[in-house]
């Protein structure tokens, strides 16, 4: 292990070292993540390597509301930890699992004080933005395992410590949190976090399973080999559609299926004489060969768990006791002596595509903008979509998309801020063969040829770097699209819809956005109001509410209808989707009530209305030395931030995670803010 000058030093070269354009913290290569990782915390985060350092941690009762938040993904991984804890505790292990935001919210620790660490108990904020670099919080960054030994760690700190992490996705493949195996061993070899990585990674993808299994219950599941530890899985209903795709599956597959266009397994697979009719087949073994002379997978079926009651033979590829089998019922048996069929359950929401009319509901503005939309349509003019972030651009994009003529055609959707910007260039003008290290030997067309014919949905067009922005201005001029590596160009058309939360006129002038891309893009200017400001707010929470549960006859009790009604909703739809979606499933009966949205009321936290005045952070004698402009503008521009950050506050009633929501932090962060800013909470 290191000493602090050393570790230090190692931390600062290593960084600057690292070789990315400006403002990009994102590790082009594997090799370089710790690097990567590190010079986010300096350049990012504004950290001090070789400052003292004090881990965060929630309350007691907030450490029990995001346990409840993440009720599902608790339940489902407590018994893989459990497991996985008994075969490594006796090493000196912990085991935790760790929430999107970077908090622990379960472990199963080692108390043995030669080994246990008392910062990484429940409730302490990982994230890397709150911690530096560590296992969980970057690998909630990079979105992949992570292993993290002592003094890689950014703070000096946590030295001895070392850590292996790897994200959970859930069975949507979205990224829900990270499990993490640790232990406080300045002697560990680096060789053994490898392997602890690997058992992470593992049980991993056994939760992740868990879950995905008990999503698509219904459904049957195709299991494959996507990596050394983890597996694709794959859901198809009985007509062989796809219903689902675990994350390793998309990120295996993602050259084939576009999930919002592709349906059919043998879109996917080529057609197998064997598969004929998947409730005859019942669990098995199987080779299928990818569509186009692709490699060969070797899966294994299984049926639905829940299958409905019925007399005789089999159903869905599981035998049924019949009257006179050696597995009927006794003559005489008591009722409760005979195994149940599961229970059946309200069909899973599919949410069905929202057409313009949807959109516009009884609100005059979107009624407005339905009717603009409406008769631009059939052209090729660009569309600009603003609005604050849930109030469903991407939604209302793919409306405009299914009433133009172009609806036969692929809706291609481009998220610009999800993808790291080494990457954009060749995900969204694609590549040839032989492109570069690591690039798929057939080359990748790209989304904007995908598009072709059809629409191209540019999401969060603002955080775009200023370097594609230029090649993307030449492609939608010229109608030509050069993939990487490639001196072919391809014409194309397509509609292009960009959308964006931010201001693009205030980063023109700032010269982080091309004027003349703005322009091009701006054909058409569609306002998207934000729910808050909307007049049909009541429509819209019957309309999501019966949406969410079309098996249940849901109602909302009147204290319910008068909450939803006057909250703010900072999140705007999509936050609005998730209170009903989290009260249905906390509802006992069939009337929510304001207990059941779990919407704190405004004012229960104090905000002051004049702010103190506060030194901004950083080292005020260094912020008012020689160098007194700059001092000055550091100083205005964390008291423009703690106003927003006191202002927002006020707005979302105390709520800190609607403000979070609000300012687009994460809560680890704002908490962290609230703190150097002596805001009180």
């Amino acid at each position: 292990m290191l000493d602090l000058r050393s570790h230090v030093s190692r931390i600062v070269s290593s960084a600057n070292q690292l070789a990315l354009p400006s403002g990009d913290f994102r590790a082009p290569r594997a090799a370089d993540a710790m690097a990567a990782s590190w010079r986010r915390c300096m350049e990012g985060y504004r950290f001090d390597p070789g400052a003292k350092f004090r881990i965060e941690a929630v309350s007691d009762a907030e450490l029990k509301r995001q346990c409840e938040a993440n009720d599902e993904l608790v339940r489902h991984a407590r018994p893989e930890i459990d497991a996985m804890f008994g075969a490594v505790s006796l090493s000196g292990f912990s085991v935790s699992l760790g929430n999107i935001e970077g908090y622990i919210i379960s472990e199963r620790a080692n108390y043995n004080p030669e080994f246990y660490s008392e910062v990484e108990r429940a409730g302490t904020a990982w994230a890397e933005e709150s911690a530096g670099t560590n296992a969980i919080g970057t690998c909630l960054v990079e979105r992949q395992p992570v292993g993290v030994y002592t003094n890689d760690h950014f703070f000096y700190e946590f030295s001895a410590l070392s850590c292996a992490s790897a994200p959970l996705f859930g069975p949507d493949a979205e990224l829900m949190g990270a499990i993490n195996i640790s232990i406080r061993n300045p002697d560990l070899q680096r060789e053994t976090l490898k392997v602890v990585l690997g058992l992470s990674t593992s049980l991993a993808d056994r939760i992740g399973e868990r879950m995905f299994r008990q999503a698509f219950r219904r459904s049957y599941i195709l299991k494959f080999a996507a990596g050394p530890v983890d597996h694709g899985l794959i859901a198809v209903d009985s007509d062989f559609q796809l219903v689902g795709l675990n994350h390793a599956a998309r990120e295996m597959l993602r050259d084939r299926v576009q999930f919002a266009r592709v349906r059919s397994l043998w879109a996917v697979f080529e057609r197998d004489h064997r598969l004929i009719d998947l409730a005859r087949l019942g669990a098995a073994e199987l080779t299928l060969h990818l569509q186009k002379g692709g490699d060969a997978i070797t899966v294994s079926l299984s049926g639905p768990l829940d299958v409905p009651a019925m007399t005789g033979a089999k159903v869905r590829g599981f035998a049924q006791p019949t009257a006179g089998s050696a597995a009927a019922e006794p003559a005489g048996a008591e009722p409760s002596a005979r195994p149940r069929a599961p229970a059946a359950l309200p069909p899973r929401a599919v949410p069905r595509i929202l057409t313009l009319d949807d959109c516009a509901g009884t609100d005059p503005r979107m009624a407005a903008n339905v009717r603009f939309v409406r008769r631009v349509l059939g052209g090729s003019l660009p569309l600009l979509l603003l609005g604050e972030t849930g109030v469903g651009k991407d939604a209302f994009a793919r409306a405009v998309h299914e009433e133009s003529p172009r609806r036969s055609a692929p809706f291609v959707a481009f998220n610009c801020a999800s993808v790291p910007d080494t990457l954009i260039d060749s995900e969204l003008f694609g590549y040839g063969s032989g492109a570069f290290t690591g690039a798929r030997r057939e080359g990748s067309p790209g989304r904007l040829v995908e598009a072709d014919g059809g629409t191209l949905f540019l999401d969060e067009i603002g955080d775009m770097p200023i370097s594609q922005q230029t090649r993307l201005l030449h492609v939608l001029e010229s109608g030509e699209v050069t993939p990487l590596g490639s001196g072919k160009p391809r014409r194309i058309d397509v509609q292009v819809i960009a959308a964006t939360n931010q201001n693009l006129e205030a980063q023109i002038a700032r010269g982080q956005f091309r004027q003349d891309l703005y322009y091009r893009l701006a054909g058409a200017v569609i306002d998207i109001p934000a729910l808050r400001e909307r007049t049909d707010r009541r429509e819209l929470v019957e309309a999501i509410l019966a949406g969410l549960a079309p098996g249940r006859r849901l109602t909302l009790s009147p204290d319910a209808l008068a909450t939803l009604l006057a909250h703010d909703w900072p999140g705007n739809v999509r936050e609005l989707r998730h209170v009903l979606n989290r009260a249905m499933h906390i509802c006992e009966g069939d009337v929510l009530t304001a207990g059941d949205l779990a919407i704190r009321p405004a004012g229960r936290v104090p905000v002051p209305a004049s702010p103190a005045p506060m030194p901004p952070p950083g080292d005020a004698a260094s912020d008012a030395g020689a160098d007194g402009e700059a001092g000055s503008a550091r100083h205005a521009i964390a008291s423009a931030e703690r106003e927003a950050i006191v202002a927002t506050l006020a707005r979302c009633g105390g709520n800190v995670k609607a403000a979070a929501t609000a300012l687009q932090l994460s809560r680890a962060t704002l908490y962290r803010k609230l703190q150097r800013y002596q805001i009180a909470q």
